[in-house]
């Protein structure tokens, strides 16, 4: 069996190292000038490659839920040790789990010696911009390196999150009849009025933030939430940047409950997305411990040591009563008036999975044809979750396209 992999990222390594040891003969083709390049920018440099923790949400969750299973980590952790490299064995905040080393670049070493070693064929610096298939003959790729054949044909380029302009692969299986879902930009800031909390940059504090569309709740996050000049950054404003950004036309706005600041709310990190009940905001707890308060403070110290004092400058302003804070506290509005998509971690949308078997990550429409990874209309949370889940369809992908041919002899 003869396979081609197309992207030399988290999910085309994986796939090429395993259909290379179930005995493929597998050609990986990178368009940079190596393998691996955006691993090394992951986790700020550590590449946090997997969540040992609670299942996380996930955009396309139920090709999510049948790749990761229960056993997900701990088979990507076997992976990584058969690869030669070594894994954190007890998870850091938020079950992260990161190479015992703590360097990316030990992890792109270590898959791209396995590929070596494995016999996978890697050759860099190629573009591919066609692709045909030919029922008696398998799959080509075509572009100014000329045209290669294979078997089967696993496509793992990646995504274009962070960049300017999209990324062409996606027009490639689109020409061979597979529909793409709109590319929306996720896990990034978010761009907000932030006038009427100027003064805040730089302020990093637990919140929970809540997304409304139209005025209606749409989604809700919580964590750690960083100020800034233009809005809002953190990991619950980042959970929430793809649900905003399909809002902005229909009225984005944010409500920001600084509860968890003052121990009136869990300071975890979690999500809940569209389509889930949001609980609306509960200013009790914060009116009676500002009222506990007031029988021992002056008004204008009632804030004092409750909250950083340029919050509480901020929030306190003008002295409303103490409902009125109260409320402020719990649901401060903001307008949203976009995100950073320069920054995006990841994209939602992609390769609609309609189209690929989910046992097998096969094309429907073509034999012989697989895709994996970023390319897929899947995203999650962050803290390793789209890194497991490319390396996690990488291998799947892999296990398929060196599965042998239906009627062939063994």
């Amino acid at each position: 069996m003869t396979v081609l992999v197309i992207g030399g990222g988290a999910s085309g390594m994986a796939a090429a190292i395993t259909a290379a040891r179930l005995g493929a003969h597998v050609t990986l083709l990178e368009k940079e000038d190596r393998v691996g390049k955006k691993l090394l920018v992951t986790g700020n440099g550590r590449c946090n490659l997997l969540n040992d923790g609670p299942a996380a949400y996930y955009h396309g969750r139920a090709l999510a839920k049948a790749l990761l299973g229960d056993s997900g980590p701990s088979r990507l952790r076997a992976f990584f040790e058969s690869c030669g490299l070594r894994v954190m064995r007890t998870p850091e905040e938020d079950g992260r789990v990161y190479p015992a080393c703590g360097q990316a670049a030990a992890v792109c070493d270590a898959l791209r010696f396995t590929c070596e070693r494995a016999g996978v064929r890697i050759r860099t610096g190629i573009r591919v911009e066609r692709v045909q298939a030919d029922p008696g003959r398998g799959i080509s790729v075509s572009g100014s390196f000329g045209t290669l054949w294979g078997d089967r044909a696993v496509f793992a380029c990646g995504s274009p999150a962070g960049k300017a302009s999209a990324f062409g692969a996606y027009g490639l299986l689109e020409a061979l009849g597979h529909p793409v879902t709109p590319l929306v930009p996720a896990l990034c800031p978010l761009e907000c009025d932030m006038r009427t909390l100027k003064g805040l940059k730089g302020l990093r504090t637990p919140a929970v933030l809540t997304l409304l569309r139209s005025g209606r709740p749409l989604a809700q996050a919580g964590g750690e939430c960083l100020f800034q000049e233009q809005g809002i950054s953190g990991i619950c404003a980042m959970q929430l940047a793809a649900d905003a950004f399909e809002a902005l036309d229909r009225g984005a706005a944010l409500h920001v409950d600084f509860s968890p600041l003052m121990d009136l709310r869990d300071r975890g990190h979690f999500h809940l997305a569209a389509g889930e009940e949001i609980p609306p905001p509960n200013a009790g707890p914060v009116l009676r411990l500002l009222e506990e308060r007031s029988a021992f403070l002056p008004r204008e110290r009632l804030l004092s040591g409750l909250l950083p004092r340029v919050l509480a400058d901020v929030l306190d302003r003008g002295r409303p009563s103490l409902e009125a804070l109260a409320g402020l506290l719990t649901a401060f509005p903001l307008t949203v008036t976009g995100v950073r998509a320069a920054q995006a971690q990841v994209i939602r949308g992609g390769m609609d999975l309609k189209s690929f078997h989910p046992n097998t990550l096969e094309s429907v429409l073509l034999p012989g044809l697989y895709c994996c990874g970023e390319m897929l209309d899947v995203d999650g949370d962050c803290g390793g979750f789209n890194l497991m889940f490319a390396f996690l369809s990488g291998i799947r992908a892999g296990e398929g396209a060196a599965a042998p041919q239906k009627g062939a002899r063994p």
